[in-house]
């Protein structure tokens, strides 16, 4: 941190007797010293410059307002996903029959020129989409998700509803062919006369670290291992030279179709495991509940290291905050970040390597 030192210099001079020069009892007062203080003026590192709350980092050319949430499918035969490399943050829960469903969180999506596969709502994803106040775009929605939505809880655009919104891609089968655009999802905001500003209740859901910092007493996280059933068990292995975590699905790099073959692999400074729980509230197809209201247990994983960490959520329109067990809130490294939340039942878990 650069510092101005600012010195000032004051002078005092004061009378000298002059009663009768070398006569005895005669007295000569010294004069004084030159006195010096210093007055610290601190510089702003961050003059000039924007914050991103979604990773903690600042630049000269970020322009701050409300991101979008895209229902992406995370199927095999869906992948690679488009534009998945450019979140800033991604989500994964998991939906119908042990499969998962991710949920990336753009900032910067106006010049995104393919996003998807886009698939249909889970009601536990627009909660999440709302604690960051994000405009929640998807391919229309399960019974409880459009309960919630026709209650107008979140500013969204669906495909069900908005054909300018979305279009087909022909090189692949229904339902694995919906995409937007990014000038797509930005007419659909206009269209629907959504803010793509902030309000002034708007409060970050993450805090980050001012530099990156490397954990302290943490174990050995060089590979995640983050299951949520027999079918999903993805996992994230670190890069000592890139200092991320390269994300692996079905036993092979994820990979965004959008990027340069040499640089498309999705990777991700910080990786959250939050523990919560699921339970089938529809047998007949498998639809599940998460329970995201309450408290847990999770991990914090960053730069090859793993440590321990709770989560907590006093309501469904509240925001998730994780602590350290000290009960100190976390902060995370500057940088991408994926959450993974999983449940606590036998094919569920997490393990380091």
């Amino acid at each position: 941190m650069k510092k101005k030192i600012l010195t000032l210099t004051v002078l005092c001079l004061t009378a000298i007797s002059m009663f009768g020069c070398g006569k005895k009892g005669d007295t000569t007062e010294e004069l004084p010293t030159t006195e010096a203080t210093t007055e610290e003026v601190t510089e702003d590192p961050h003059e000039g410059l924007s914050y991103n709350e979604l990773t903690g980092e600042w630049s000269a050319d970020f322009v701050s307002k409300r991101p979008v949430a895209v229902m992406i499918n995370n199927l095999k035969e869906a992948l690679p996903s488009s534009s998945t490399k450019k979140a800033d943050i991604i989500y994964e829960c998991m939906v119908e029959g042990g499969i998962t469903r991710i949920m990336p969180i753009f900032s910067d999506y106006e010049a995104l020129e393919k996003i998807g596969s886009v698939r249909s709502a889970r009601h536990y994803y627009i909660y999440i989409a709302n604690e960051y106040d994000a405009i929640y775009v998807h391919y229309g929605q399960s019974k409880p998700a459009k309960e919630i939505l026709d209650k107008k809880v979140i500013d969204n655009v669906n495909g069900l509803t908005y054909d300018a919104g979305f279009y087909r891609d022909n090189d692949r089968v229904a339902p694995h062919n919906a995409y937007t655009t990014g000038e797509r999802i930005v007419k659909g905001i206009d269209d629907f006369g959504y803010s793509s500003d902030y309000d002034d209740t708007h409060e970050k859901v993450l805090s980050f670290n001012e530099e990156d910092t490397d954990l302290e007493n943490g174990t050995t996280a060089e590979t995640i291992h983050v299951n949520f059933s027999n079918y999903s068990k993805p996992y994230f292995i670190y890069n000592a030279d890139t200092k991320l975590y390269d994300r692996y699905e079905y036993d092979a790099p994820q990979i965004d179709d959008q990027e340069d073959e040499n640089n498309n692999v999705l990777t991700f400074k910080n990786v959250i495991i939050q523990i919560s729980s699921y339970e089938c509230i529809n047998p007949e197809n498998d639809l599940q509940e998460l329970t995201q209201v309450g408290d847990g247990q999770g991990y914090y994983c960053t730069n090859g290291k793993s440590i321990p960490i709770t989560w907590k959520k006093e309501a469904k329109k509240a925001k998730t905050k994780y602590y350290l067990e000290d009960g100190s809130e976390l902060l995370l490294n500057p940088g991408k970040t994926w959450i993974s939340i999983i449940g606590n039942g036998d094919d569920a878990g997490v393990a380091f390597e």
